[in-house]
């Protein structure tokens, strides 16, 4: 994603991709979203449309992904994403991601919660609501996008004269994360905002049936209802007869509205059965098989409930009181004699049996009751004390908390403990979908299980979220969402940081091991080991890699950050010369800000070998002159000079003799 510089034009104002002006001191509060605020923008090339931006929050998981589908897209239900990137942002002082929408002129339909407006006149309804949102649910499902923020208050009229609806932003939060639970299908809505996942067209199709409620009766929907409430009155009954019932529905309208109001998502309507009434086909929606009810009921907190469902999901709500019911075998005997279901009193058998053989007594009390939720409810979201996700959305969601600096304690037990498995069995069906999570959860547990450098739970958050920025607290601000802009951002922050700080921390380290997917493991090897040199080498050669392969060719902050950090490598050469030496080469190749050759001169291995040779031969000589020494201190060494001595005293004698003898032989020989 490129990077943007601030403009020329407006003081202050951030500059998207050299193009688009945005002006901080203009805000647009009429056009905000719960997590993005709205500001006045202008196209420098003159286009003459009327544009306005959204700056993102920066602790919230985007629709990246949605972005780039949907850029560019012009479509009559939907308001026309221009374009996206990242800018620096005086205000916040760091960089955001932006988007930039064309600016609806007739205002929202709802721009209050609870506020009365027009309805829409049953005879326009069609042409003006239904057909053009259906043809922008249509094409975005062709681009593999559903919307998953289909509300009242989402939706705009694209002009003053207000002939025509169309939907409003989708990627500035994680799917169904604004939209109130009467909004959401049950197993959406017993789920946390950030956990509900992405879904399919047919949720969108739930979403726009109550949409179509208030825009005929000029009402919202979600006004005065607790999100409790409306689960319980959602499980107790059909959304329909919740909702719709007491409601003035045209009667050209009804079928429709049951299809796609249906809480069975199987038989549920889908696009094509919505086009097909439209155009003149008319269908019968099945009418959903109400819940097996208990012959008696089950008391708890108080409350009698005659479901499964409804008994799981207050169980779920109450979670510490769940356990002694359970444990206590009062919720088998029910399943067996009021709801007459063996098998799933098997099932909890089993599975109380298995859950309470560990030896941590509280969490092994929480797995309890969570399989036991999942047996009572397998259609319900995976639930674990406060957390409730759906598989989908358990990446989002446990982005979301790493992001807000929330704990993750209740995400790593959720992996260790494998619920993902136990949900995954208890829908008593395979599919392909399912077989994908499977595996899915299985690697993220093998990497919480991992915690060296570079694996834990910082990898599994990038590994679930593809577009997720780079979460380390040294370049948070600096929204790294690509591996190529990792090593600019950190030769930004070079002259910002404690010289002290390791550059490569465990979020960097995460992220590097998720989106390069070159083989890196010699280098996060030598990262996890103990020895303070090896950890330091290994992060050169890791950062020396990226610059190789993606550049830039110059790195002097980042270059001058990493070579205060070199004295236990320069420490771990032996010879002297040899410290001194790199000690006068670190300094140029710093100003030359290439990490490469930094980490070929201190790893280089010749002149490792020749070190090494050097230390094991002053080893060597050392070990003599240590034994002469001892040798001294024991008396050897005396008695050695003196054997030394007396023999070079007997040698002199004898060549003082021969000599002698030699002369007298030469001069005998002369006078002879």
């Amino acid at each position: 994603m490129a990077s943007d510089q601030q403009g020329s034009g407006t003081a202050g104002a951030a500059i998207l991709k050299e193009r688009y002006e945005i002006d901080p001191t203009q805000r647009l509060p009429d056009l905000d979203m719960p997590q993005a605020e709205a500001y006045h923008c202008e196209d420098r090339r003159g286009s003459g449309r009327s544009l306005y931006a959204l700056l993102c929050r920066a602790d919230m998981p985007l629709r990246v992904g949605a972005m780039r589908s949907l850029k560019g897209v012009q479509v009559p239900g939907l308001l026309t994403l221009v374009e996206y990137g990242i800018v620096d942002w005086l205000p916040g002082q760091r960089r955001q991601m932006a988007v930039v929408y064309e600016r609806p002129s007739g205002g929202r339909v709802l721009p209050r919660p609870g506020q009365r407006f027009d309805a829409i006149p049953e005879a326009q309804f069609i042409k003006r609501v239904m057909k053009p949102i259906i043809q922008a649910l249509q094409e975005m499902s062709q681009r593999g996008v559903v919307h998953r923020a289909v509300r009242l208050d989402n939706l705009f009229w694209h002009d003053q004269t207000k002939e025509r609806l169309v939907l409003g932003d989708c990627v500035t939060a994680p799917p169904g994360y604004n939209n109130h639970v009467v909004y959401e299908p049950l197993y959406f809505a017993m789920a946390n905002p950030e956990g509900r996942g992405q879904g399919y067209s047919k949720d969108d199709l739930y979403s726009l049936g109550i949409c179509f409620l208030g825009l005929l009766t000029g009402r919202d929907p979600a006004h005065g209802w607790e999100d409790n409430d409306v689960i319980r009155a959602k499980l107790a009954q059909s959304t329909y007869a919740s909702f719709a019932s007491d409601n003035r529905v045209p009667l050209n309208l009804i079928e429709v509205m049951r299809g796609v109001l249906c809480d069975d998502y199987k038989e549920r309507w889908d696009l094509e059965n919505v086009d097909l009434w439209m155009n003149g086909r008319r269908l019968s929606p099945l009418q959903p098989k109400p819940p097996k009810r208990a012959q008696r009921p089950f008391k708890f907190e108080g409350v009698d409930y005659f479901t499964c469902r409804e008994l799981a999901h207050a169980m779920a709500s109450s979670w510490d009181a769940a356990l002694s019911p359970i444990l206590d075998g009062r919720v088998e005997v029910w399943l067996r004699r009021g709801m007459e279901d063996n098998e799933t009193a098997d099932a909890i058998s089993v599975a109380v049996r298995l859950s309470q053989s560990g030896s941590d007594a509280k969490s092994g009390g929480d797995y309890t009751v969570a399989r036991v939720l999942i047996l009572l409810d397998p259609a319900a979201p995976l639930r674990y004390r406060e957390l409730r996700v759906t598989l989908d959305g358990f990446g989002a969601a446990l982005a979301a908390v790493m992001m807000q600096k929330k704990q993750i304690r209740l995400y790593a037990e959720v992996l260790a403990r494998d619920l993902a498995k136990n949900w995954i069995d208890a829908q008593g069906i395979y599919s392909p979908e399912l077989g994908h999570f499977e595996n899915q959860f299985k690697d993220l547990t093998a990497n919480l299980q991992t915690q060296m450098i570079g694996w834990g739970m910082e990898r599994c958050v990038y590994e679930l979220n593809e577009h997720l920025h780079c979460q380390s607290p040294l370049i948070e601000k600096e929204y790294v969402s690509e591996i190529r802009e990792l090593l600019p951002a950190l030769d930004r922050i070079s002259l910002k940081i404690d010289p002290k700080t390791k550059p490569v921390d465990r979020h960097i380290a995460a992220y590097i091991g998720c989106k390069w997917e070159r083989d890196t493991k010699v280098q996060f090897r030598a990262l996890n080991e103990n020895s303070s040199d090896r950890q330091i080498l290994g992060m050169v050669s890791l950062l020396a890699v990226l610059q190789w392969r993606l550049g830039p060719p110059a790195l002097h902050g980042l270059a001058g950050w990493i070579g205060a950090q070199l004295a236990p490598i320069i420490a771990g050469y032996h010879g002297r010369m040899r410290r001194k030496e790199l000690e006068k080469e670190v300094p140029k190749l710093v100003r030359k800000g290439s990490l490469p050759e930094l980490y070929n001169l201190l790893d280089n291995q010749e002149e490792r070998q020749r070190d090494n040779d050097g230390f094991a031969w002053a080893k060597a000589e050392y070990a003599a002159a240590d034994q002469q020494c001892r040798a001294l201190e024991a008396g050897k060494l005396v008695r050695d000079e003196q054997a030394e001595m007396i023999g070079q005293q007997a040698a002199a004698v004898l060549s003082v003799f021969v000599a002698i003898v030699t002369v007298c032989i030469v001069l005998f020989m002369r006078i002879m």
